[in-house]
């Protein structure tokens, strides 16, 4: 048995020495690189590129995937500002200035009446979106590359975004207090 694996060992060498084997796993890999090149190019030239289609479940997994990845994991601060309703109302009006124009007035995200974004702008109140309040202020903060979400670093103060975020987790919740809708929701008294 030792005589048969030294004597195989012996072959190999020897056929690593001429190149052959060499040559075959270098075929084989060119091949395999030229397989997925070429599955790349035909799913490439296959796919719409148009804003107006939904992702499908893998692009809005790997989406999800990627942004997780990207926020600093230890950004799991709370919202400093505490939700008075001065603190919720500038916040209101915060985000009525500043995001609704993209996420909507209700945070639904993008609506198929409204601008078509790619990747289409998200839900604010989706329950699957599972960001805490330090990410989700990274994200208003520094913005999302290849994305239509700009930094607002520049536009808005800290505070402000503290305050445009209580906001958002007030739309979040399935029923707002009459002091936290807006004012033209408000029942008017006689």
């Amino acid at each position: 048995m030792a005589q048969f694996r030294f004597r195989l060992n012996l072959t190999t060498l020897n056929l690593l020495r001429s190149g052959n084997l060499r040559k075959r796993y270098a075929g084989v890999a060119l091949g395999l690189v030229a397989l997925v090149f070429v599955v790349a190019i035909v799913s490439f030239l296959r796919e719409n590129w148009s804003a107006s289609q939904t992702p499908g479940a893998v692009e809005r997994f790997l989406a999800r995937w990627l942004l997780s990845r990207s926020l600093p994991a230890e950004n799991l601060e709370r919202n400093p500002i505490p939700p008075t309703p001065e603190n919720l109302e500038a916040g209101r009006q915060l985000y009525e200035q500043q995001c609704a124009f993209c996420h909507g007035t209700e945070g639904r995200g993008q609506s198929p009446n409204g601008l078509q974004f790619y990747p289409p702008v998200p839900s604010l109140i989706d329950p699957q979106l599972d960001l805490s309040d330090g990410q989700m202020h990274f994200i208003t903060s520094q913005g999302i590359r290849y994305t239509a979400m700009p930094s607002f670093a520049q536009v808005l103060s800290e505070e402000e975004i503290w305050q445009a975020l209580l906001w958002v987790r007030q739309l979040a919740q399935p029923s707002q207090s009459p002091q936290a809708q807006p004012a033209e929701s408000q029942p008017s008294s006689p």
